[in-house]
């Protein structure tokens, strides 16, 4: 019987080179991702007594989610985290200046792939889309692998996907993995590695692969391990550091506890629109048309990339966002907003009535920078919508593709971007 990638992923990390779904394993990590979360796992590794972290240089550590500090309390967990990391000499430091771990992770070149890569943030399912198995672990399980780097993973089994065909103009990867989210529904896949294959997958950008990966989770996926494709072998030849790195493939005999097909040939796919209070609320764009928004937000570990910014400057050139919708642009990273302001993107956006704010996740995840007031509405390109998740527990919040952002922002209300 043949294997999964995750299968492969997890037993190339293992002592006896092997894990079979279903399995416990103890496996080898390659690289920890630590953001705010390490204020909590500091006292773990107090109470190990474990005096030096496993590697210091195999370990990234990120002030992204309020940065900088909104308020004194977050003032001070930033402090100790900023002690930790010069206590423990750790080698790679991404403090309020630098951008959200997970693009971090991806431009610095810590994500290769094959690797076992553990993050303390659910979205650490991202790296799939660099044929690394990789997954979000809580405080204490994160202290583990810092203190040891290595850490028990139940294998689990894989759902293969399919998408064949190619996206239609303005529909982008976003809309693409809100509609499988609404295939699976919000426990679909619940400690399953989802596998995506197919032509569309293949001849997805490295953004568009990072936004899909970074949402398997909302499905409940342990991880999301995608083949390298062309776009990843130019990425890894192009940044530092060039560490060796092998891909690795699924058998064609590999077993799957179920298989979904997309064919956007024979169903094109339409801009669609998370309505809350879940991702996996999704509905065609003319469903929700129509819906005046208060707000409408691009940016965060999902769609703040490069391709985003862009695309979301093209919909809005030479015109003005809505008199009373608040228009915010994050960019994922330093990198890319110095990429795009290089590229005359931010102007763009900023002359169309945008607010370019630095690169956090303060918006995304209700802290600052972009917080929903009571009954308030956003139209927004982050990764959930739960009640709250933005605001007040009585704000609403509609996920969507930067392209359809960008539309209802200039319109005030929910738009088909393909009308623009």
């Amino acid at each position: 019987m043949g294997l999964t990638l995750a299968e492969k992923l997890l037993g190339n990390h293992t002592q006896s080179g092997t894990a079979a779904a279903g399995e416990t394993v103890i496996a080898d990590v390659d690289f920890l991702m630590v953001n705010e979360a390490l204020a909590r796992i500091i006292p773990v590794l107090e109470n190990m007594e474990v005096n030096k972290v496993w590697n210091a240089n195999r370990m990234l550590v990120a002030n992204d989610h309020w940065s900088p500090a909104p308020d004194a309390n977050t003032a001070e967990m930033h402090r100790r985290i900023r002690e930790f990391v010069k206590e423990q000499n750790i080698a790679h430091f991404c403090d309020v200046n630098c951008g959200i771990a997970h693009q971090v992770m991806a431009e610095k070149g810590f994500v290769k792939p094959g690797d076992l890569i553990i993050g303390s943030d659910s979205h650490s399912t991202t790296y799939g889309a660099f044929n690394a198995f990789s997954t979000g672990f809580a405080s204490t399980d994160s202290a583990i692998v810092a203190a040891t780097g290595r850490n028990w993973f139940r294998v689990p089994e894989s759902i293969r996907i399919d998408i064949i065909g190619k996206l239609s103009d303005r529909v982008m990867s976003k809309d693409l993995i809100l509609k499988i989210l609404t295939e699976l529904g919000p426990d679909g896949a619940n400690y399953q590695s989802l596998e995506f294959h197919g032509p569309v997958v293949d001849s997805m950008s490295v953004a568009s692969r990072m936004t899909m990966c970074n949402m398997a989770v909302e499905a409940g996926a342990k991880c999301a391990p995608m083949k390298i494709n062309p776009a990843v072998r130019k990425w890894m030849h192009s940044r530092p550091p060039k560490a060796k790195w092998s891909p690795v493939e699924p058998d064609e005999d590999a077993e799957y506890v179920d298989t979904l097909t997309f064919d956007l040939e024979e169903e094109p796919l339409e801009p669609i629109v998370a309505t809350p209070y879940s991702p996996s609320n999704g509905k065609m764009v003319s469903e929700v048309e129509g819906t005046p928004v208060d707000q409408a937000f691009i940016g965060s570990c999902t769609n703040g990339r490069f391709e985003d910014l862009k695309i979301a400057a093209e919909i809005v050139e030479g015109k003005q966002a809505d008199r009373d919708t608040r228009f915010i642009v994050t960019p994922a990273s330093t990198k890319v907003y110095l990429e795009a302001m290089r590229a005359g993107i931010l102007e763009t956006l900023i002359c169309a009535g945008a607010v370019i704010t630095n690169s956090t996740c303060g918006a995304c995840i209700g802290g600052h920078l972009g917080v929903l007031g009571k009954g308030e509405v956003a139209i927004s390109s982050t990764n959930r919508n739960f009640r709250g998740r933005m605001g007040h527990p009585d704000s609403l919040v509609y996920l969507a593709s930067p392209t359809t952002v960008a539309a209802s922002a200039l319109e005030g209300k929910i738009t088909d971007p393909r009308r623009l």
